[in-house]
């Protein structure tokens, strides 16, 4: 299993150097539209289209890495109010949950892209194929990340945090 994590701990970094890349290329995108649409008066056809699309791969990049740090939203004073048992028990739900929605909605990606194969994007006119396939990507490493997750909060469930104390503490 650890063998397991350490790839996907590469395919983690490696996802995150693409959230960096695609963070700076549609901020540049962002900004030089802007620029010539108010200093040039010509609006680029494409721009919006980009960067809509980087930022729909940084954020579906991105869960993945949520669910790993343990930075999905939850209520907190739930997480205080119960005992450490019945926390662990809510995590391990926690993480069934996480797992079957992502399997469910990588499962749905195929469809969408076996379905937009002969559809292209109107500014850009790049197969709608490879914008569906970062959905079955990004949904695919999430499921794994929810695995891992889940893995650890039934075998060793010390790595699970038993407050929402534990994970501040532990990032300082």
């Amino acid at each position: 299993m650890e063998a397991l994590r350490s790839i996907f701990t590469r395919i983690q970094c490696v996802a995150r150097n693409i959230i960096s890349v695609c963070m700076v290329l549609m901020m540049a995108v962002i900004f030089i539209q802007t620029a010539t649409r108010y200093v040039v008066f010509y609006s680029i056809p494409w721009s919006e289209e980009l960067s809509r699309y980087l930022y729909v791969t940084l954020t579906l990049l991105g869960v993945n890495l949520a669910v790993t740090s343990k930075q999905l939203v939850r209520i907190d004073i739930i997480d205080g109010k119960i005992s450490q048992g019945a926390l662990k028990v809510l995590s391990v739900v926690r993480n069934i949950v996480i797992l079957i929605i992502t399997l469910l909605f990588f499962y749905s990606s195929f469809g969408m892209i076996d379905v937009s194969q002969f559809q292209t994007s109107p500014a850009m006119g790049i197969s709608m194929q490879i914008m569906y396939s970062i959905l079955g990507v990004g949904f695919f490493l999430t499921a794994v990340a929810a695995a891992f997750e889940l893995y650890d909060s039934i075998v060793n469930p010390a790595k699970v945090p038993t407050s929402p104390a534990d994970e501040v503490s532990k990032d300082d």
